[in-house]
């Protein structure tokens, strides 16, 4: 594997930064004209109606980003390709909810789904760090605690996006420190990965800050979970992603939404 220098990591970051800081207005007008509004309610804080999907924002933005990254350094990875087709999968299903308001029980088996897609394209658990030291071998509990990981990620962003800029903020601090945390001990495609979900969240959250013009919907909370919940299973680095989380989650409002 060619080593790889803080340069090419910069250049995908401000990739994802630029275009999704560009085409969210864009998803903004379309958001409006496919009815994908939210409306707001006593339960919620916003006073007008706010365009949502700014999650297909986030997500083409990602894959911009990532692009430069697939093509020179890692073209044929199959977890890869897992970890985007899954991602996609949630990503629709969040796009659904935004549009037509799915009950829980279907988005519970789109994300189910999409985690699903990950132990398919053999990305899963397989040891966990024993408190007392050294690793323990999962066996066959590796494939259902990926997908408890992975769906409970998901959710803990979507229980979290209550105020603006909440979500995608603690999405960027979580995908900056996975990022740190990867470049330091040379995970090449952990890196990319991070740093370009980092870029595209941020570029998302100039237009999300209180007040916010466009919100991420279930399209973008659904999706910014699983891709966290999926990098840290592919790059085991799960107790850096749970105290970036939770840590914020402990400290957020009561979800809104």
């Amino acid at each position: 594997m060619e080593i790889i220098g803080l340069p090419s990591y910069l250049i995908v970051f401000l990739i994802g930064l630029i275009v999704a800081f560009l085409i969210t207005p864009v998803v903004e007008k379309l958001a409006v004209k496919i009815g994908a509004v939210d409306i707001p309610t006593e339960r919620k804080v916003h006073a007008e109606p706010i365009p949502s999907l700014g999650g297909v924002a986030i997500y083409l933005s990602f894959l911009l980003a990532l692009f430069f990254a697939l093509i020179k350094f890692f073209p044929n990875e199959r977890e890869i390709n897992g970890i985007l087709l899954g991602g996609t999968v949630m990503l629709l299903f969040g796009i659904a909810d935004d549009i037509k308001d799915l009950s829980p029980k279907v988005k519970f088996i789109g994300q189910i789904l999409a985690a699903t897609t990950l132990v398919v394209f053999g990305v899963q658990m397989e040891f966990i760090g024993n408190p007392l030291g050294g690793l323990i071998d999962l066996g066959i509990w590796g494939v259902p605690a990926t997908l408890l990981w992975v769906v409970a990620l998901s959710n803990i962003i979507n229980f979290i996006d209550g105020l603006d800029g909440l979500a995608a903020g603690v999405s960027s601090i979580a995908a900056i420190a996975l990022f740190v945390s990867a470049f330091e001990t040379g995970q090449t495609t952990i890196a990319f990965l991070t740093v370009a979900l980092a870029g595209a969240t941020i570029g998302f959250l100039t237009h999300n800050f209180n007040p916010a013009r466009i919100f991420m919907g279930d399209s973008g909370s659904m999706f910014l979970g699983f891709m966290l919940g999926a990098i840290t299973v592919h790059g085991v680095m799960k107790s850096v992603a749970i105290v970036s989380l939770l840590l914020a989650k402990s400290k957020s409002p009561r979800h809104w939404m």
